[in-house]
């Protein structure tokens, strides 16, 4: 399966993780949770379904440990899965998709 990554997404994740290894002991927890969200996600795509719009299935999954989420589409019929935005469980908001 393709497992792809929104330019929106790919800032977002240099940001945080960035500010990962500034800011806490454990420097490499986020980028190690990431990984182990992709590898999960790759076998088990179909996660909770966070939103619709239209036809399109908004999913989300939760990177436990960092208190983010990550928001993405899948496509099971093209065999892909992007990325579109990762989150803050914690913000007192949604992104907009």
């Amino acid at each position: 399966m393709k497992f792809e990554i929104s330019r929106r997404a790919q800032r977002e994740l240099e940001r945080i993780n960035r500010w990962w290894i500034e800011h806490r002991d454990a420097r490499d927890l986020f980028a190690r949770e990431l990984g182990e969200a992709e590898i999960h996600l790759r076998t088990a795509p179909e996660s909770e379904v966070w939103r619709r719009r239209g036809d399109r299935l908004i999913r989300r999954w939760l990177l436990p440990k960092t208190g983010y989420h990550l928001y993405y589409e899948y496509d099971a019929t093209r065999e892909r899965l992007l990325v579109l935005a990762v989150w803050g469980a914690t913000r007192g908001s949604s992104p907009r998709l």
